[in-house]
């Protein structure tokens, strides 16, 4: 509506809803906008113009976005062909390198991660509400009425609502949700929604904050694909199933996506196994410290691994209040550095 009317067209704009509802699809806090899209190169163009948009419009927070899966997932390669093809700004990680970069994520070791920087969030409300301003700035008339059908007619088209009928040149349709019922294509279409969640993590929202945490989308073995963005307010951090075959994304309960988000690394809720592989990521209720004893080098076939879990825990950039465990030295420890300095006997190692 505002384009058009911009545009010097006249145009009266109806929706069924006050303005800024949470009926549809235009609501709760946050959207996820990114260019390398998984479901199809031909997005980009549209996505390009809506990004000159949403800048226009001041309303873009960029956080980079990651897109993980195991090589092959829908959700990896799909990104990357997309990346690819339109020659997008990207990076590849693998599992540790997104740890590193981001200390509140570490997806499982086979993981591989596309990093798209330009990737972030809209505020829907804050969107809707601004192009309904700017619309009626330009002339447009926007009313409160319910669409009740629309036919064809010699000279364009004429739209029933529950207070009338109105004839125009032209109609656009943008019915979301209500599609099956106004608009007769004769395709499949399925009505899913997205229960969206928030959560309160137990060492508090400072690691998901905008600028140290990105928007994601991480596509499981099973095909499931929860997805997360910062936290932006203080009603938490926001996930939910983006798309799965196990079951519709509506039906997963906030204990299950809770279990999820756990094995990707969230800190999502104490009453939920909280771990990451074989490390557990400690939080104890009164602030005491987890104290590792040592011979923290041989403990399985991946030392490295366990170093690099254990620093992430170390790392004061994860609860934004300094690291949360102590670590001892053990004499398998020693005698790794007495190796790799070539003091002592390194022999024995």
């Amino acid at each position: 509506a505002a384009v058009l009317a911009r545009r010097g067209h006249r145009v009266l704009g109806l929706d069924q809803h006050p303005p800024v509802h949470a009926l549809g699809a235009s609501h709760g806090e946050t959207r996820i906008v990114r260019k390398a899209y998984f479901e199809g190169a031909a997005y980009v163009p549209l996505l390009l113009r809506a990004y000159d948009l949403w800048l226009e419009l001041g309303l873009l927070t960029r956080t980079g976005g990651l897109f993980l899966g195991e090589p092959g997932s829908r959700v990896l390669a799909g990104s990357l062909a997309t990346a690819v093809a339109h020659g997008l700004e990207h990076e590849l990680l693998d599992a540790r390198e997104v740890t590193h970069r981001f200390p509140a994520l570490t997806p499982p070791g086979a993981s591989v991660a596309l990093f798209e920087p330009d990737a972030g969030v809209v505020s829907p409300e804050q969107a809707v509400q601004a192009q309904l301003d700017r619309a009626a700035a330009a002339g447009a008339e926007l009313r409160q009425e319910r669409v009740t059908g629309w036919t064809a007619t010699c000279s364009g088209v004429r739209v029933e609502t529950d207070a009338g009928c109105y004839d125009a040149g032209a109609l656009v349709l943008a019915p979301g949700g209500w599609a099956p019922t106004l608009v007769d294509l004769d395709l499949p279409l399925v009505v899913e929604p997205r229960v969206m969640h928030w959560f309160d993590p137990p060492g508090g929202v400072g690691p998901y904050a905008p600028e140290r945490f990105p928007v994601w989308i991480w596509e499981r073995a099973d095909g499931t694909a929860p997805y997360g963005v910062p936290a932006v307010s203080a009603a938490g951090v926001k996930a939910s199933v983006h798309h799965s075959p196990v079951r519709p994304p509506a039906q997963w309960t906030p204990g299950e996506l809770a279990e999820l988000l756990g094995r990707l690394g969230y800190a999502a809720d104490e009453t939920v196994a909280d771990a990451v592989g074989d490390i557990p990521l400690f939080r104890h209720p009164e602030g005491r410290r987890a104290v590792f004893v040592g011979d923290l080098v041989d403990r399985g076939p991946d030392s490295r691994g366990v170093l690099d879990r254990l620093l992430v825990l170390d790392d004061g950039a994860w609860t934004g209040a300094g690291p949360i465990c102590t670590f001892l030295r053990g004499n398998h420890d020693q005698m790794m550095l007495d190796y790799a300095t070539g003091v002592g006997d390194t022999n024995l190692w």
